[in-house]
């Protein structure tokens, strides 16, 4: 009895506090990393997803907003910042994903109240006003009245569809058609007649969609195209080997897609490709580095890194979870089932009650109940 009231005393002895969190700066910290990798995507010019990350009105004031102040949890722009690598949500979508360092800074930021003052909004504004946009140009061939109106029925059949054609930016003709939203609607029967597009397309979306290497022929004759996207889709070495044709093309996005050591081959040979996604893909190590041998300034990207990265997230996920599972199937307080609503984390596990009131009475005098727990 004795020594059960000693080890009641050793657990409800004071602890030292925990040190606090160094304060995260918005202006210096978090407005930095806004403005260098996200409004591109989510400011005053594009909105994708209908978010804005400009100005502190646009991301606090929407219905669902994506930062709910103290709770990172709750926060939608935080659990986008940490997905997979080859997940369609995950933010940013251009360039490498933010290091865990970034995303903690994130969260420390939220978890200590997202605040957004009214200096950081003007530095915003600052900066984006200080920018200097390059215009974007494209070296395109002349057309004649002929092709202007195969190209303008072909643009409003694919409208008509679904598809999104426009051009890639206000002072170009240059065209982007994405077909991606269709998903599974845009097959080869759709995609037949794009080639009226050719001489003015150069970037075509096919991620997720259903064409195959039946369509190899049309896309052989999109020799303006400069970024091709066909993620997770059937095209094989039979499409890459007829695109020997494609001389502006500067990169291709063909993760999870059938491409193979022939294909890589093949798109080494084009002379302005700098860069092909080929992880997921029937591509091996051996076939990699031919390619990279015949064509030095070509990367070509296995994904070796990606596998690790997914690893990682899935261990945190699964690390998440574990830490809000409760340790307790009985309340300790009531010996009643748990309510999984009623929790609080007590020296690092988590622990669940039947009720509001035995919770309150846990946190009010924890030791009272610890031997009713399981064991550490």
């Amino acid at each position: 009895m004795l020594a059960f009231a000693v080890s009641l005393l050793v657990v409800a002895a004071p602890q030292e506090p925990a040190a606090e969190a160094p304060r995260v700066d918005f202006a210096k910290q978090i407005a930095p990393l806004l403005l260098e990798r996200c409004i591109d995507c989510h400011g005053p010019k594009e909105q994708k997803g209908d978010l804005r990350l400009d100005a502190k009105e646009h991301l606090f004031a929407a219905d669902e907003p994506s930062v709910v102040p103290g709770k990172p949890d709750d926060s939608d722009l935080l659990r986008r910042l940490g997905l997979p690598a080859d997940d369609d949500e995950l933010m940013p979508q251009k360039g490498e994903a933010l290091s865990k360092e970034q995303q903690q800074l994130f969260r420390a930021w939220i978890v200590q109240g997202a605040e957004w003052p009214e200096a950081g909004d003007t530095w915003l504004r600052e900066q984006l006003a200080a920018r200097v946009v390059p215009k974007i140009t494209f070296e395109l061939p002349a057309m004649d009245d002929a092709q202007r109106a195969k190209l303008a029925q072909a643009v409003q059949r694919l409208q008509a569809l679904g598809a999104l054609v426009q051009p890639v930016a206000a002072d170009t003709e240059a065209l982007e058609l994405n077909l991606s939203l269709l998903r599974d609607k845009a097959d080869d029967a759709l995609l037949a007649g794009v080639e009226h597009l050719a001489p003015r397309l150069v970037w075509l979306h096919l991620g997720r969609t259903a064409v195959t290497d039946a369509s190899a022929g049309t896309l052989a004759k999109l020799t303006q195209l400069r970024r091709l996207q066909a993620q997770h889709t059937a095209l094989g070495d039979a499409t890459f080997l007829a695109m020997k044709e494609l001389g502006q093309l500067e990169t291709v996005n063909a993760v999870g897609s059938k491409l193979g050591d022939a294909g890589i081959a093949a798109l080494a040979q084009l002379p302005h490709l700098t860069r092909v996604y080929a992880w997921q893909t029937q591509v091996t190590s051996a076939g990699g580095l031919a390619a990279k041998k015949q064509a030095p300034k070509l990367d070509v990207d296995l994904g070796d890194y990606a596998e690790a990265r997914l690893a990682a997230a899935k261990k945190e996920v699964d690390e998440r979870q574990q830490r809000n599972q409760p340790i307790n199937t009985s309340c300790p307080v009531a010996d009643k089932p748990i309510d999984p609503q009623h929790t609080v984390e007590h020296d690092g596990r988590r622990i669940a009650f039947c009720c509001g009131k035995c919770k309150a009475a846990f946190v009010a005098e924890p030791a009272k109940f610890l031997a009713k727990l399981p064991p550490k």
